[in-house]
């Protein structure tokens, strides 16, 4: 109760330093926000002036919270502000997070870093999401071998890489994608799906796309598994590597879009899947942080994202109008791609936006991961710490960490001037030619930078107005399937007609009639010129013929009616139950008219409190595992359908096996589509 009160007292104390005029704020701003300027020892919102002295009487009154290690990291540059905030955010003894120990945590705070990575962890794994979402093992990847780096302790490195492989090992044998080597499952992150997600899609639609943060973040996870290995001198090292660079090309291959010069949110679609070409900032420029993108790519990427001017968007254009646009944490990581890449107006853009929003909240790692990643631009190594610092002409004057420590060393760091070379890099006025502080140093060093004053390149930044979403088209189509109608139709938007996932044309009227004869899966999908889009209806199925092949639970012999879950015989007939004591292996044959690649797809119901999975094997093949979760309680008669997989079959009969792994669920039928490609 005394913290809600201290914590309210501190707002109060910063409230007071609030003016209704600009008098004694400086004329020129750092940077013009729209809603806000910076300057260096305020923030002005409309007529509000946020000051450094008031952040300062704010962080005094939580002094007493913060233990002495925090204390000791000092902060000191021509801008006030950014000192102050600096402060408050050391100041702030809440709780790390995964992300927390990821940008600033594991060097602030490594005990406790340590103590939050293994929080996270069950069963000597990092711990599951729940269906539909699918845990980002990135980000514990990157934390961990960060906290490695810092402390130089081999019993943490064996202990993450246990957890790590573990982990990794598990998300392999979940379901993949359709597209070979990307993985589904929804984003971690994602709370609320309408933020995120078309309203059409259900909870399957949405685990099954192939989203660009859950593949970076598998992605990520092998790459540091392929360090880590490398350095306990394990054969495994090359194994991960050759995982991490299938996945970085289908991503790149996939995930890509061309014309925008960055990647799009997800492939969705059950069976043909599309690109989303809303921009996810976020997974972006984890992109450009985590290695993905070329080093050309992540160049175009920073200058191409499109940013508001106050600030990066979560996702843009916005699909959930009345969601937050802008987070700390996506300022923060798109501040340091824009490091990475020597953009300086977008390092610019984001330092701005991130203190502004500091303000309203101490942000307890992501400013001092920009002051000390950023314009500093330290690189924990196993070696020590390597020195890439960006220092832009609008945050000119000297720069001080005070008493920073790293293993049995305490650094006093001053970086002189701007640009983003270094002219001399001294340890106790001793040059170096490598900016490298080496681990092995011990005690207290002073460390000088001095930059060059070399022009930073311009290669600009893409600021766009707010906007939001073009709405899904509304749909009919005839009864045969096979002429759809747009009900919406405006002549203003560019209506893009995808054919088994294939761009095909632009609609230029409310009607489209498909060839007939000819199956096939068809979406629509809305643009404007300028490049705003919007998301396509689900994809319409046209399966004329025997192209479409159907196994029902009824024509399966043996079985036994569930008649202790569906109380009405003739409801029963139409269900097998597939449990952990009975049928826990179940076959039948499916009779196709041609050799090729099929979507395979179960119609189940499950009513118990606990997601079904099943091993799918095809021929007397093991070819995928089939998950089939619970929705309602005691629901045991909706039909749903499971993820989709491809499969191999050959002409005529297929011998079609499923094998329990976990959860119950009733058996209703086996849908095959014949895959065009």
């Amino acid at each position: 109760m005394s913290r809600i009160f201290l914590l309210l007292a501190c707002h109060l104390t910063l409230l007071l330093a609030v003016s209704c005029s600009h008098a004694g704020v400086e004329k020129n701003a750092i940077y013009d926000g729209g809603s806000f300027e910076l300057y260096p020892d305020s923030i002005v919102r409309g007529h509000r002036i946020y000051t450094a002295s008031g952040l300062r009487a704010a962080e005094s009154g939580r002094a007493g919270e913060c233990d002495s290690l925090h204390r000791t990291v000092a902060y000191s540059s021509a801008g006030r502000m950014a000192d102050a905030l600096f402060a408050a955010a050391l100041a702030d003894t809440s709780a790390l997070t995964v992300a927390d120990v990821r940008l600033a945590g594991a060097f602030l705070r490594p005990e406790e870093s340590m103590a939050a990575l293994r929080a996270e962890v069950a069963d000597g794994c990092i711990r599951c999401q729940d269906f539909p979402k699918i845990s980002d093992i990135g980000c514990w990847a990157i934390a961990a071998w960060e906290l490695y780096c810092v402390t130089g302790s081999r019993q943490w490195l064996k202990e993450a890489y246990d957890i790590l492989t573990a982990s990794i090992r598990r998300q392999w044998k979940q379901p993949s994608g359709r597209v070979a080597p990307l993985v589904c499952g929804q984003v971690a992150r994602i709370d609320n799906p309408a933020d995120y997600y078309p309203d059409w899609m259900t909870a399957m639609d949405r685990y099954q796309t192939l989203a660009l943060e859950v593949n970076v973040s598998q992605a990520t996870a092998s790459s540091v598994a392929s360090r880590m290995a490398g350095e306990l001198n394990l054969y495994a090292e090359h194994e991960h590597q050759i995982q991490f660079a299938a996945l970085r090309s289908a991503i790149n291959d996939r995930l890509w879009i061309p014309d925008g010069q960055r990647y799009g949110q997800y492939l969705y679609g059950v069976y043909y899947p599309v690109l989303s070409a809303v921009s996810d900032s976020r997974a972006n420029a984890l992109c450009v942080l985590n290695g993905i993108a070329t080093a050309e790519m992540a160049e175009d990427l920073v200058s191409a994202m499109p940013v508001y001017r106050d600030g990066v968007p979560d996702v843009c254009p916005q699909i959930n109008p009345s969601a937050g646009s802008c987070s700390p944490l996506t300022q923060a990581l798109f501040t340091l791609a824009a490091a990475k890449v020597r953009n300086p107006q977008a390092f610019v853009l984001g330092v701005a936006s991130l203190m502004n929003m500091a303000v309203d909240g101490n942000l307890t790692s992501e400013w001092p991961a920009v002051v000390c990643k950023g314009f500093f631009g330290m690189d924990f190594t196993p070696d020590g710490i390597d020195f890439r610092p960006i220092v832009p002409v609008a945050f000119a004057g000297d720069k001080t960490l005070g008493g920073f420590r790293y293993r049995d060393a305490v650094f006093d760091i001053v970086m002189h001037g701007t640009g983003d070379r270094i002219a001399t890099f001294a340890v106790d006025s001793v040059s170096l030619e490598t900016p490298r502080l080496p681990a092995s140093l011990e005690g207290r060093h002073r460390v000088d930078i001095t930059l060059s004053g070399n022009d930073l390149p311009e290669p600009g930044v893409n600021i766009v107005e707010r906007r939001d979403l073009l709405h899904v088209p509304q749909l009919r189509w005839s009864d045969d399937g096979s002429t759809v109608e747009i009900m919406d139709f405006d002549p203003e938007i560019r209506y893009s007609l995808f054919v088994d996932g294939v761009m095909t044309q632009v609609l230029g009227a409310e009607r489209y009639s498909l060839p007939p004869s000819e199956p096939s899966v068809t979406a629509i999908m809305p643009s404007l010129p300028g490049g705003l889009t919007g998301f396509s209806p689900p994809g319409h199925v046209y399966a004329p013929g025997q192209s479409e092949v159907t196994v029902l639970a009824s024509s399966v012999i043996p079985r036994r009616p569930p008649l202790h879950l569906i109380k009405d015989r003739r409801t029963a007939d139409g269900y097998i139950e597939l449990a952990a004591r009975h049928n826990t292996r179940i076959t039948c044959y499916a009779n196709v008219p041609a050799a090729g690649d099929y979507f395979l797809t179960v119609g189940y119901s499950n009513g118990s409190q606990r997601d079904a999975l099943r091993t799918l094997s095809i021929n007397g093949r093991d070819v995928a595992t089939l998950v089939c979760p619970s929705f309602h309680h005691d629901d045991w008669v909706t039909v749903r359908p499971s993820n989709t997989v491809v499969v191999s079959l050959q002409e005529g009969p297929n011998k079609i096996a499923l094998t329990y792994i976990s959860g119950t669920m009733l058996l209703n039928r086996i849908t095959l589509l014949k895959k065009v490609h």
